[in-house]
């Protein structure tokens, strides 16, 4: 399975914070999109934790909201309510750049 991450970026001591409360939660869920063009899985959150599960050997669960109408994700910080078509086109536009996670 693959994931393609929704931004590159990350804080090395919050990714080392996330593996620790993952080793007592276990794995963790996440919401993605299905690519039918690039054959994987396009995160909407949750990239902290994506490596960590990768970092520790666990397979995320994923959550597919590809047929939602629409979807709370945080932009700068900020809950905002988006278009999941919308999104999806977007994040299928910038998949051949994302990090890619395989598990």
């Amino acid at each position: 399975m693959k994931i393609a991450l929704i931004h590159n970026h990350y804080n090395e001591d919050h990714l080392e914070a996330i593996k620790t409360e993952m080793e007592t939660l276990g794995t963790p869920t996440i919401r993605c999109i299905w690519s039918e063009v690039y054959d994987m899985w396009l995160a909407v959150e949750g990239c902290h934790r994506i490596r960590s599960a990768a970092d520790l050997g666990l397979t995320p669960i994923i959550q597919d909201i590809s047929e939602t109408e629409t979807v709370i994700i945080q932009i700068d910080e900020i809950n905002t309510e988006v278009n999941v078509i919308d999104l999806a086109e977007e994040l299928t536009d910038n998949a051949w750049k994302a990090e890619i996670v395989e598990f």
